[in-house]
């Protein structure tokens, strides 16, 4: 019986043996299929369009804890985002970029067979831009094993993001020499990005090289002299120069992630509002971006009663109306004294909610009367504009040529980049910032004391002036606002709202998927006895040692 026992066990160890290698091989021949069957001008549109669309997708709003956290929304629900709770959750996201990333690595494998430079330095770009935001979000990750399935490695080792990060580097500078030496053609109707301009795929790579110098500076040997380097190198210096593709109406996988074919109802979409961090700093500075990203109340507040009832119509920069009409703050109204405690904005057309707002979200600045949270007509909603499927200025961005100016103006005031001029490329990237939402800066624009460029303050007052500005010129870019605040503390917005009784702590970084302990049991509790607090929100990462 024993005997007999062994003997099936056996056949089954057999069987299953060679259903995971008939597995791999027929993976192997489906990927060698689909790869041979494209040409690399094809390759390259696809890698440019997924990237870019994972990648806004990621930080925008289909990843409301990102958006959520850095303050450019609030939930009108009782949203668990306003407070950081989804932050203590296990996060599946890794999977999603992991998908991109397969096409990428695929793709570079496939061109450097074939020699081809210019497209491998390409495809490598966006290999450390996927992998980048991976470590950014969850710290130590399988980056050496995790696309190697078909190599039998089905239980990837993780790396420490302490070594990660040189990796990353390594890529860029491999993938300027590579976009140098190159010579086959690039396709201008493929390359759905830079129109086979070379010279800013190569400012590209650079710039993502300075990005991700400054986030590691603290830590990684030699960074402050290669910021310096790199400073000096081809980087973005215009809206022409910014890495991010336009979305196109029809089909809602290549729509605008907050357009009406992804919110088939409009209580989604209002669901989202914007912050009062958002609305109040774009308010001091009296910055056109306001009524670009935001629309004016509905009910707007007045104490003059001679107001009460008075519509006001409204045109936005881009053409978009509404119509709002005033009501008068009559405390003779019960329902109304009752809330009229919470109201924060009168007189005004925008008013956000305040950061951190959870279980009184229904009455925020006073709302008494709708029929749920999602009918607060006296928050504002987002602009009509951010409804659209598509449209000019609704763009996946991945990385902009303000950004750059913003990093290169954070780096002379902390003595990395010698020579730089501080003040000038603090204004350049407001401009620019600007620019990428189709306005020009107002020439008194920097008189104001909420825009002055502090050049006699201290290195505070300066790093979180710039600090302010690189925050909205990332609106919805999450993932980078997301790591740039908890990397630098600036703009000075953490305490916040209902943040100030320091009841919620600032999260910092994403909890692995639950799958990780059940499929990858050995190596995830490695990668956890390494956390300071273990797989939560609040372990510091490397970079953040």
């Amino acid at each position: 019986m024993k005997k007999q026992i062994s003997i099936l066990i056996l056949s089954l160890f057999v069987l299953t043996a060679c259903e995971k290698q008939l597995l791999r091989q027929n993976e192997t021949i489906q990927k060698r299929d689909a790869i041979e069957s494209v040409t690399p001008n094809l390759l390259l549109s696809s890698v440019i369009q997924k990237s870019a669309f994972a990648y806004q997708a990621e930080g925008g709003v289909s990843n409301r804890s990102l958006a959520g956290a850095v303050q450019y929304m609030e939930g009108n629900r009782n949203s668990d985002d306003n407070i950081y709770k989804n932050f203590a959750k296990p996060n599946s996201d890794l999977y999603g970029i992991i998908a991109q990333l397969k096409l990428v690595q695929a793709a570079i494998d496939d061109v450097h067979k074939k020699g081809l430079k210019n497209h491998e330095g390409i495809f490598l770009i966006f290999k450390s831009l996927l992998w980048s935001s991976i470590t950014d979000l969850y710290g130590d990750i399988y980056y050496t094993e995790g696309l190697r399935g078909q190599d039998g490695i089905l239980f990837p080792k993780f790396d420490e993001q302490k070594d990660i990060y040189p990796a990353l580097i390594q890529n860029l500078r491999n993938a300027t020499q590579l976009l140098t030496e190159g010579t086959e053609e690039i396709d201008p109707v493929y390359d759905i990005l830079y129109n086979a301009d070379k010279t800013k795929w190569i400012k590209f790579a650079n710039s993502l090289r300075l990005r991700l110098l400054m986030r590691a500076v603290k830590n990684l040997p030699g960074a402050v002299a290669s910021i310096d380097s790199v400073s000096k190198l081809p980087l973005m210096t215009d809206v022409t120069d910014n890495a991010s593709i336009p979305y196109m109406a029809g089909d809602p996988s290549f729509t605008w992630p907050m357009g009406s074919s992804s919110m088939l109802f409009k209580e989604n979409f209002m669901i989202m509002r914007p912050s009062k961090t958002l609305v109040d700093s774009l308010k001091v500075l009296n910055d056109d971006r306001l009524s670009i990203w935001c629309a004016p109340l509905e009910k707007p507040w007045t104490h003059d009663p001679a107001q009460n009832g008075v519509p006001v119509n409204t045109t936005d920069l881009n053409n978009f109306s509404y119509t709002s009409t005033y009501e008068y703050i009559d405390l003779s109204n019960d329902k109304l004294q009752k809330q009229a405690y919470l109201i924060q904005d009168t007189e005004t057309l925008y008013a956000g909610y305040p950061a951190g707002m959870y279980l009184d979200a229904y009455n925020a600045n006073g709302s008494y009367d709708g029929a749920s949270t999602i009918w607060n007509y006296k928050i504002s909603t987002f602009s009509k504009l951010l409804n659209q499927d598509a449209h000019p200025l609704l763009k996946a961005c991945m990385l902009q040529a303000d950004e750059v100016q913003f990093l290169l103006a954070e780096a002379s005031v902390r003595g990395y980049y010698a020579g730089g001029d501080a003040e000038g490329l603090y204004k350049k990237g407001v401009g620019l910032a600007l620019a990428r939402w189709g306005r020009t800066i107002p020439g008194n624009y920097f008189n104001s004391a909420a825009a002055k460029y502090p050049a006699s303050g201290t290195n505070d007052q300066k790093l979180n002036k710039i600090g302010l500005q690189k925050w909205l010129g990332l609106f919805m870019m999450g993932v980078e606002a997301y790591a740039d605040l908890r990397r630098s503390g600036y703009p000075a917005i953490l305490h916040n709202g209902h943040f100030n009784t320091n009841t919620y702590t600032f999260p910092l970084r994403f909890r692995y998927p639950d799958t990780e302990a059940v499929n990858n049991g050995v190596n995830y509790k490695a990668a956890v006895a390494k956390l300071d607090q273990g797989d939560t929100e609040l372990s510091k990462m490397w970079l953040l040692k």
